[in-house]
Parts: C-alpha cells; sequence; structure tokens
C-alpha cells in the first residue's frame, strides 16, 4: 500500500488550522469553520485515505460526506480558479504521483471565500 504523496505544510497554509493528530500521525483531523459551514478533513497518510465532511451549523448530520481510498496524493493548487487541494482518484493513471502534474479526475476542496467541494476531471 503506497503512502500518500502530499505536503502537510501546504495544507496546513491553505486551510490556515493546525490539525489533530491522532497517536503516532496515524491520521491528521483539520476542522474549517466559514460562517455557519464546518468542513471536516481527515487524511491517513499511510494508507492515502481521505474523508471530507461538510456539515451546516443547524444540523448534526453532514450535508455532504466523501471517503477516497488509496488516493495516490494530493497537491495544492493557486492559480486563476482561486486556492485549493486537489485529490487525485485512486489509480487514475499509470506511475507514481509526484505533485507536479495534475491527476485526471478526482475532487477539489477550497476554504476561501467559502466552503466549496468539487468533482474535477481534466
Amino acid at each position: 500500500m503506497p503512502e500518500l504523496m502530499w505536503e502537510p505544510v501546504d495544507f496546513l497554509e491553505l486551510l490556515g488550522v493546525a490539525p489533530t493528530e491522532e497517536e503516532y500521525g496515524a491520521s491528521l483531523h483539520y476542522v474549517v469553520h466559514r460562517q455557519d459551514v464546518r468542513l471536516e478533513l481527515t487524511v491517513w497518510p499511510m494508507s492515502g485515505d481521505v474523508t471530507v465532511s461538510v456539515y451546516c451549523s443547524t444540523q448534526r448530520q453532514p450535508v455532504m460526506n466523501l471517503n477516497l481510498l488509496d488516493c495516490p496524493g494530493a497537491r495544492v493548487v493557486d492559480d486563476k480558479r482561486g486556492k485549493f487541494i486537489e485529490f487525485a482518484a485512486a489509480n487514475p493513471f499509470v506511475g507514481r504521483f509526484d505533485n507536479t502534474a495534475p491527476a485526471p479526475y478526482g475532487f477539489r476542496v477550497q476554504v476561501d471565500p467559502f466552503v466549496q467541494v468539487t468533482p474535477y476531471a481534466y
């Protein structure tokens, strides 16, 4: 099982919050608040699993819950569309994920100016 290729410092800068770390760094849990919306992002670097949940302040259950298993990598993108994290879908390409080229498809997480989670395909 390959590790997730990512830069934790880039996540810290984009999300603006320090993660809560599970024992021995097994997972990192980020919680971002924007007005009445809460984004919870959990990354398991060793297995490459990622969970994204979006909550509204008036609901106990998530409005959206996304689980991505065996994610090969994630990268922070800052371009004319804004600044966001791209998570590559599992096994979308041959070879190793290197954080420089975009994966053919996956999903994006954006937190400024508001929380947005969208699928993408190049």
